[in-house]
Order: structure tokens, then sequence, then C-alpha cells
């Protein structure tokens, strides 16, 4: 059972701003630390991540709600074709077009990252942040090879990352989106804070699970700040009885 905390739209997922009690049907697999003010949480011991998301930055009020519940690999809608990578957890804002969503996958078959004789401490940060975003995208070029349609950035290694195989990576990426009425553009841009880590499979091998954070151009000043601080909280628990790995009975989609 995967727990929330913070603050919401009704229901037994709401919580007051300040008031941290959980829901009585609810439980969190671990310590919790206090929330920041206009932010709420959502832990996971299924797959064992939490994180923090904004409700309130900026001026402008978000009100997220989940359009995937957290989920087990195995039964998590794909991203893809190749169903590498997968959309384990997600929260939407359909006013606002703000998206806050967990994707979990391998790496590439191919590329930096795929020589099993190098630790994921020494992946080329650039490579980990373009192998996540080329696994999101659907565009190939005429040879058939898959195209990221976002641009990242910036890219930089996190410190000190506890969990999983102990490293992380934090980057802002952008893309073109879809029309919107947000704005009398013909153009439309999207963008994003991301933070991936790593954690080695049930056989092993290493998964890829990245947070990620986006919003429309015009809402960016008021919502990066918060977004890159979200994606910072980012957090790979200590598994419990409930953790089931990536690659754990794969032919199970309930």
């Amino acid at each position: 059972m995967w727990a929330w905390r913070g603050v919401g739209g009704g229901g037994d997922l709401a919580w007051r701003r300040g008031d941290l009690t959980r829901p009585k049907k609810q439980s969190t697999p671990h310590p919790r630390r206090p929330l920041p003010r206009q932010f709420a949480a959502l832990a996971d011991p299924t797959l064992a991540y939490s994180f923090t998301y904004p409700v309130a930055s900026g001026g402008v009020s978000l009100t997220l709600v989940p359009s995937r519940r957290p989920e087990r690999y195995s039964s998590a809608a794909p991203l893809s074709a190749d169903a590498r990578q997968r959309i384990v957890a997600e929260l939407v804002d359909l006013k606002a077009a703000v998206t806050v969503s967990v994707t979990v996958g391998p790496p590439p078959p191919a590329g930096p990252l795929a020589d099993a004789g190098t630790p994921p401490a020494a992946w080329p940060p650039r490579a980990v942040a373009d192998a996540v975003l080329v696994d999101r995208s659907t565009a190939r070029t005429t040879a058939g090879q898959r195209l990221a349609l976002a641009t990242v950035e910036s890219v930089e290694a996190v410190p000190g990352f506890a969990g999983g195989e102990g490293v992380a990576w934090l980057y802002q990426h952008a893309a073109q989106g879809s029309p919107s009425s947000r704005t009398a553009s013909k153009e439309s841009y999207r963008r994003a804070w991301a933070l991936t880590a790593v954690r080695k499979g049930k056989n092993g091998a290493p998964y890829l699970f990245t947070l990620n954070l986006a919003c429309p151009q015009d809402l960016w000043p008021a919502l990066g700040p918060a977004f890159k601080a979200a994606a910072l909280s980012f957090a790979l628990d200590a598994p419990t009885d409930a953790y089931v790995a990536p690659d754990q009975d794969p032919w199970r989609f309930f």
C-alpha cells in the first residue's frame, strides 16, 4: 500500500497544510521527514521510492491528482513499443498542464551504459540523461534509430546520494509541446527537472529510476525552483517485505 502526505483534493488522500497525520488505512514503510510548507509527499513500498512535490509555488497553486497510481514494474504502462521504460506512477494537473511522473527501466542495450564492466558511478552524466529521454520518445530516424525529442540543458551528478547504488544525476530538459490555449504563440514548449538514480534488480542488472516534473514554458519561472527541489527529494528507500524488484515476476500484470 502506497502512502500520501500533504495537501490535495478531497477524499481520504487529502490533508490540511501543516497536518501530517496519516490516514487510517495508509502506512509508510520508513520514517518520514517533516514536509516543507506547500509540498506534499508520495511513498511507494512496492518499488521502494519516495519524493515530495509542490502544491503551490511562485503564486501558482496546483491540484495534482493521480492519473496512474503507484504499481509494480511488470504491470506498468510502457512509454514506447519496446516496453523498457515504464510509468510506475504519475500525478497530473490538467488545467495547468503539469505532470509529475516516476519511470523505471533498464539502460539501453547499446551505448555507454551497456557495458556491464562499467559501474554506474562511472557512467557519463550526459549519457544517462540522454538514455532516459531517448527511451521516453517514440520518434525515429529513417534508419530506425530512436530520436530524443527533448534537449538536455544541464546535467550533473548528485553528490552523496543515498539508496540504490548510491549514484544519481540531476538534469534540466526542454521539449516542444502540443499547441495550448495557455499561450497565443504558435510554438509551445515544456520544461522539466528530472533526477535519475540506479538500483539493481533481482538478477543484479541495473535499473534506472527517474522522477520527472514538467510544466509549460510560461509557468517555469514560478514552478522551476520548486521542481528542482522536488527532484532532489527523490529517494530510493530501503526495501521492505512489500518490495517487488522490477525484474521479479515479469509475467504478472496485477
